[in-house]
C-alpha cells in the first residue's frame, strides 16, 4: 500500500526531527522507543485532526458564488472539484479525500506501533495500560471514518460483502506490501473490538487536559454515533445515556455570544468556540482554517438565510461586505503555529451531537418514544432561541416528520464542523449543486456517496479495488 509505505518513513523522520528530547538513537540512527513515556508521546501526536472536515464541501450547507474581487483562486481551484463530487480534485493538498486517507492511515500506523512494542517498555504498568487504550481508540475512529468517507453506508443486509477498507491490525513490516479492502461487516466488527479495549483500558488521571485524549465520555459519545451508522437503535440510545451520566452539559450559547459576538469581538467569539472550557466539549482537535470557508468561493449565504429570527445559532454568521455577502459561520480559531500553516479548533465530539443521536435512536427503535426525542432536542432550544419556543410533539405525529426535524436540528447545531456528509449519507438526502452556470445533481443511492479510493493508492496497489462508477 503506497499510502502505508510512505507513513513508515514520515513517522521516522517526524520522530528524529521533532521528538529527540524523549528517544534514544541507536547507533544505526534508528528510533528506539524504551520507555512507557516514549510511546505515550508517540500516542499523543497520533490523535487524528478533523481530516474528515473537506465532506462539508459535498453538502447543502454550502453554495458557489463569483466573487472576483474576494474570492482566493488557489483556494477556489483546490476546492471546486471536490464541491462537485469529482474523483479528479488537486492532490497533495491537505483537506481533500487523498489527504485523509493517508493521515488517517498514518495516525493507524502510529497507532499499531504503540501496540506492538509498548509491552516491553519499562515502566508503570497503569499508564502502559492507558496508553493501550488510547491507541486502541485512535484506531477504532480512523478506520470508523475511513470507512464511512471511502464506503458505502453501512447496510445490515449487505454489510458482510459491501466494500470497506483495509483493517490495519499491524504496521507495514515490510514496504510495498498491497492489501485489499475489507467488507464493510468485518471493519465494524474490528471498530467494535477496539473501541471497547479502549474503553476497559483508559485511565484520566494520566491526562493533563483529558479533552484532547479519549476519556470515557468520548469513548461512549463515539459508541453513540458507531450503533446509530450502524442501526443498532438500542446501542446508541444505551451509549448516549453513559455520556449523559458522565456529562450532560449543553452550550450556553447566548453567555459567549453577548459577551463576543453581540460586542463585535467576532475573534474573540471564534477562538473560545471549541476551547476546551466549554463543558460541553467532549473531544477537540483542529483543521486547517482553508477548509473553514474564508476566501475559497463556496459560502453560507442560503443556508444562513433558513435560520429562525429567533435562533441565535443563525447569527454567529458575519457579512464581510455590503458589496459581497459572504457569509461564513464564526466557529473557527485561527491561529498560526510554527509550520506556517493556519489552523482552526474542531470539536470532535460535543454532547449535543450525542442528544441528537439519543432523539434519532429513540425515534427508530421498535418501541419508539417520540417525547424523549423532543425533550432533547428542546433541552438544547432553551439556550439557542430567544426568545424560547418549545418544540410541541403534536406538530410532529409521524416517525417521518420527526425525524426530518432531528437531523434538521442537528445539522443547525452542527454545521460547517463536517458531520453534514454522513447523515447526507445515511438518509439518502438528494443534494444540488450551482456551478457558476447549471445546478448539478446528486440523487439518493448515487454512487459517489462512496468517495473514490485515491488514485495514487490504486495504481500502487492492484490488490485495492476501486469504487464503482
Amino acid at each position: 500500500m503506497k499510502i502505508l509505505k510512505y507513513t513508515t518513513l514520515l513517522w521516522a523522520i517526524s520522530l528524529l526531527v521533532s521528538c529527540t528530547k524523549y528517544l534514544e538513537i541507536n547507533p544505526d540512527n534508528r528510533v528506539r522507543l524504551t520507555t512507557v513515556e516514549d510511546y505515550q508521546a508517540v500516542i499523543t501526536g497520533a490523535y487524528p485532526q478533523a481530516y474528515h472536515h473537506f465532506t462539508e464541501l459535498y453538502t447543502d450547507n454550502v453554495r458557489y458564488y463569483d466573487y472576483p474581487s474576494y474570492n482566493n483562486a488557489n483556494i477556489t481551484s483546490w476546492l471546486f472539484p471536490i464541491y462537485l463530487w469529482s474523483d479528479n480534485y488537486i492532490t497533495n493538498n491537505a483537506i481533500t479525500p487523498e489527504a485523509a486517507w493517508r493521515k488517517y492511515y498514518n495516525d493507524i500506523y502510529e497507532a499499531n506501533v504503540v501496540l506492538e512494542g509498548i509491552d516491553q517498555a519499562t515502566g508503570d504498568d497503569a499508564l502502559r495500560q492507558s496508553v493501550k487504550g488510547e491507541a486502541y481508540m485512535i484506531r477504532a475512529y480512523c478506520h470508523f471514518m475511513l470507512v464511512n468517507i471511502f464506503a458505502k453506508h453501512y447496510n445490515p443486509q449487505t454489510a458482510a460483502t459491501d466494500l470497506g477498507i483495509p483493517y490495519m491490525l499491524e504496521s507495514e513490516k515490510e514496504p510495498g506490501q498491497h492489501y485489499s479492502r475489507d467488507a464493510i461487516q468485518y471493519v465494524y466488527d474490528r471498530i467494535e473490538e477496539d473501541a471497547f479495549k479502549a474503553l476497559g483500558l483508559i485511565r484520566e488521571e494520566f491526562m493533563a487536559v483529558p479533552k484532547y485524549h479519549w476519556s470515557r465520555a468520548s469513548i461512549h459519545a463515539f459508541l453513540s454515533r458507531f450503533y446509530l451508522f450502524k442501526e443498532d437503535w438500542e446501542r446508541s440510545l444505551y451509549h448516549s445515556e453513559e455520556v449523559f451520566k458522565l456529562n450532560n452539559n449543553i452550550r450556553n450559547l447566548f453567555a459567549d455570544f453577548d459577551a463576543y459576538f453581540a460586542t463585535g469581538d467576532y475573534n474573540g467569539f471564534a477562538n473560545r468556540y471549541f476551547e476546551t472550557h466549554q463543558s460541553n466539549v467532549l473531544l477537540v482537535n483542529y483543521t486547517l482554517t482553508w477548509n473553514t470557508f474564508e476566501r475559497g468561493s463556496l459560502y453560507a449565504n442560503e443556508y444562513r438565510a433558513t435560520f429562525h429570527a429567533n435562533d441565535v445559532r443563525g447569527r454567529i454568521f458575519t457579512l464581510w461586505s455590503a458589496q459581497t455577502p459572504n457569509y461564513m459561520a464564526r466557529k473557527f480559531r485561527r491561529n498560526l503555529p510554527a509550520d506556517g500553516q493556519s489552523y482552526a479548533d474542531v470539536g470532535l465530539f460535543v454532547v449535543e451531537e450525542v442528544m441528537y443521536n439519543a432523539a434519532e435512536a429513540s425515534v427508530r427503535k421498535d418501541n419508539p418514544d417520540f417525547q424523549y426525542a423532543i425533550d432533547k432536542m428542546n433541552a438544547i432550544l432553551q439556550q439557542r432561541w430567544r426568545p424560547y419556543v418549545a418544540l410541541n410533539l403534536a406538530d410532529y405525529p409521524t416517525q417521518e416528520l420527526l425525524l426530518e426535524k432531528i437531523i434538521d436540528e442537528k445539522n443547525r447545531e452542527l454545521c460547517y464542523e463536517g458531520y453534514r456528509w454522513f447523515d447526507v449519507k445515511r438518509h439518502n438526502i438528494h443534494i444540488r449543486h450551482w456551478d457558476g452556470t447549471q445546478y448539478r445533481e446528486l440523487p439518493p443511492d448515487d454512487l459517489r456517496r462512496a468517495v473514490q479510493i485515491p488514485f495514487a493508492e490504486l495504481e500502487a496497489n492492484p490488490e485495492m479495488q476501486p469504487n464503482p462508477r
